[in-house]
Order: structure tokens, then C-alpha cells, then sequence
């Protein structure tokens, strides 16, 4: 299973580093107050300096070392939290808003590079009936259980969120709406396959229904998005357990 990064490496980097330069440029406060707090005793400083070389060298180089080091711990918890913030807390998948965000994103990167874009939204069969036969619980398991599978099957590029309830999104980049279809129908061969375990005694299996749409010339991250939509709730329409082109 693997969760690709909101914050890419370069930034995650960056932002330690940033954090660690700030650390212990702070510290060169502490040699500087103590040379302050001298002048304002009237001690001869550059005497002081020459007689007591070793403790200003320690003194500024161990509150380097110290301050630069809680820069790069702040830095990199910095970096956790903002990453955290985008995730779903029950399945570590993107959220909405990230999903959104990126959406965005993508769509103008799709065009300015004249690449193909696919969306896919898909949403599990009667998900309702889990929850009220068997629990909140034994439905979390199963949201949790399709996300790992799921992800397992998407490539490093591809973005996987959850954007509702039963409700899942997969961004595509670099990708046909055939080439999406195909991922699709891997979804629902996995998902089919896919038996969770809800206690001792029981496993649940659940089956998908796939909206596929690729960015038109017209679209937008709003109608992009409400095609998907309409596409899945065909899908639906249909009977369930399957994809359908939008």
C-alpha cells in the first residue's frame, strides 16, 4: 500500500531546511546579549573576547548546533501536520478539499502541456445496508480495506481521495478515458475479489459502481467533476457492479 505525499520531497526538504536556518540564525542572540550585557557592565570586550576565545566559540557554536537542531525538529513536524491536515482521518486517503485543490491543478497542467487527464469517481453498492446491519464499524473496516486495495493498484501519479461517505475520487494525469476504463474494470475485478473480515465468523464483500470521464476541451474542475458524477449514477442505474464511460 503506498499514500503518495501532498508535499512533494523537494518541499518537505525545504522546509526543514528553511526552519533549521531560521533555528540558528536565533541563535546568534545568545552571544551577542551576552556581549551586550558586558558593554552595558563597561568590560573591555575585545580583551574579554581574546582572553575567553574558547567559551565564545562554545557558546556560539553550541547554540547553533541547539537552535538548529529544534528548527529541524519544528521543520519536519511542520511538514506532518501540513500533510496530515489533507488527509482523511479513517482511510489516510486525500480528502475533498485536497482532492479539489489538486483537481484544479491538474486541469491546468493538462492543458498547458496538451496532455490527457481521466477522472474517475466511484461509490460502493449499498453500502447503507452494512452499516445497518452489521454496524458503523464493520463498515469502517470495509472503507479501510477497499482504500489499501485500491491503492495498491494505482500508480505513484495518481491521486486517491475520499470525498464522501462511500464516495472516492482517482485522478488520473497522463491518462486516456480507455486507459482509466481499464483501471476501472481492474477496481471492480479486485473489489469483487475482496472479502474483509468483520469478526471470527464473518467477511463482507462489496461491490462498486465507476463513473470514467477524460478532460474535454470545455471543462472545468466543476463540470469535470459533475460528469464523473452523472456517469457513476448511470453506472448505478444500470444494476451496479460496473463502469461506465461519461
Amino acid at each position: 500500500m503506498h499514500y503518495p505525499q501532498a508535499l512533494s520531497n523537494e518541499a518537505h526538504r525545504k522546509l526543514i531546511f528553511k526552519r533549521t536556518l531560521q533555528g540558528m540564525a536565533a541563535s546568534v542572540g545568545a552571544p551577542i546579549g551576552w556581549l551586550v550585557i558586558e558593554l552595558s557592565l563597561g568590560i573591555d570586550l575585545y580583551a574579554d573576547i581574546t582572553t575567553n576565545i574558547l567559551l565564545y566559540l562554545y557558546m556560539l557554536f553550541g547554540t547553533m548546533i541547539a537552535f538548529g537542531t529544534f528548527g529541524f525538529y519544528v521543520g519536519h513536524q511542520e511538514s506532518l501536520m501540513q500533510e496530515q491536515s489533507l488527509r482523511d482521518m479513517l482511510t489516510g486517503l486525500y480528502n475533498l478539499r485536497h482532492f479539489r485543490d489538486r483537481l484544479d491543478a491538474q486541469i491546468n497542467d493538462a492543458r498547458r502541456q496538451g496532455t490527457p487527464l481521466s477522472l474517475i469517481f466511484f461509490d460502493l453498492d449499498h453500502f447503507k445496508r452494512v452499516n445497518d446491519t452489521y454496524g458503523h464499524a464493520a463498515g469502517d473496516k470495509v472503507l479501510v480495506s477497499i482504500s489499501h486495495t485500491v491503492s495498491d493498484a494505482l500508480r505513484r501519479n495518481e491521486l486517491f481521495a475520499r470525498i464522501g461517505g462511500e464516495e472516492f475520487a482517482i485522478l488520473m494525469p497522463h491518462a486516456t478515458k480507455e486507459q482509466a476504463k481499464l483501471l476501472a474494470e481492474r477496481l471492480l475485478d479486485l473489489t469483487r475479489k475482496l472479502a474483509t473480515p468483520i469478526d471470527a465468523d464473518t467477511e463482507l464483500t462489496v461491490t462498486m459502481s465507476l463513473g470514467v470521464v477524460e478532460l474535454g476541451p470545455k471543462d472545468n474542475a466543476i463540470n469535470l467533476a459533475a460528469r464523473a458524477d452523472e456517469a457513476m449514477y448511470q453506472a448505478k442505474e444500470a444494476g451496479r457492479d460496473q463502469a461506465v464511460l461519461g
